[in-house]
């Protein structure tokens, strides 16, 4: 389970890998907290959008469904891969197809001791592809409240572990932009020896 990820600090990734010029800011996001999410712009975005192949766009992470009344929902910061497609919070986003990666220069986790945390980052030094699912909410006063999950899977031989979806470096794109059937395809572990995980010291 993700507890705080450490956001993307440098805007090179965004530049390379997206062809976005954006200037993130270093900072540690909890759920409920603002983040910056990338994905492909918009149904409903200007025509000039619409040209490019991907967006980064603010949100708060922590997946406001259609049908919330108020955007307060406490638990929708983790979509669980296996039943998101069918879950009451997380089918919408599913279905329409609303993925997204969020660039993380660490992502931390409950460790197996109580208290503990883990840091899991890439060994490269490159920032994590996160991926997750994002919404638009209409608010009672007009507004449109943009927010983001990041999808999670649990390993078959530890059911009771969860871990983020990690996207390789080759899928980002195709993870973006393929049909919805396609999408856990994606879904998999990431390569034990190109991740760094450290536990930290309470």
């Amino acid at each position: 389970m993700p507890t705080h990820y450490q956001a993307a600090s440098d805007p090179g990734p965004f530049a390379r890998r997206f062809g976005i010029s954006f200037q993130p800011q270093s900072s540690v996001v909890q759920p409920g907290q603002q983040g910056h999410f990338i994905r492909r712009p918009r149904a409903d975005a200007d025509s000039k959008t619409q040209l490019q192949r991907f967006e980064v766009a603010p949100g708060r992470w922590g997946l406001i469904p259609l049908f919330s009344k108020d955007g307060q929902e406490q638990d929708t910061f983790e979509a669980r891969s296996e039943t998101a497609a069918a879950e009451r919070n997380f089918y919408q986003p599913w279905k329409r197809g609303h993925r997204c990666v969020i660039l993380a220069d660490a992502l931390f986790q409950q460790g197996d001791e109580p208290g503990a945390v883990v840091r899991v980052s890439r060994s490269d030094g490159e920032p994590l592809a996160l991926a997750g699912l994002w919404n638009g909410w209409r608010a009672p006063n007009g507004d449109c409240v943009e927010s983001f999950a990041l999808l999670t899977f649990s390993l078959p031989d530890q059911p009771e572990q969860r871990r983020s979806a990690i996207l390789r470096d080759a899928w980002v794109d195709d993870w973006l932009h393929c049909p919805v059937e396609e999408t856990a395809a994606y879904l998999r572990p990431y390569a034990d020896d190109k991740l760094v995980r450290e536990v930290l010291p309470r």
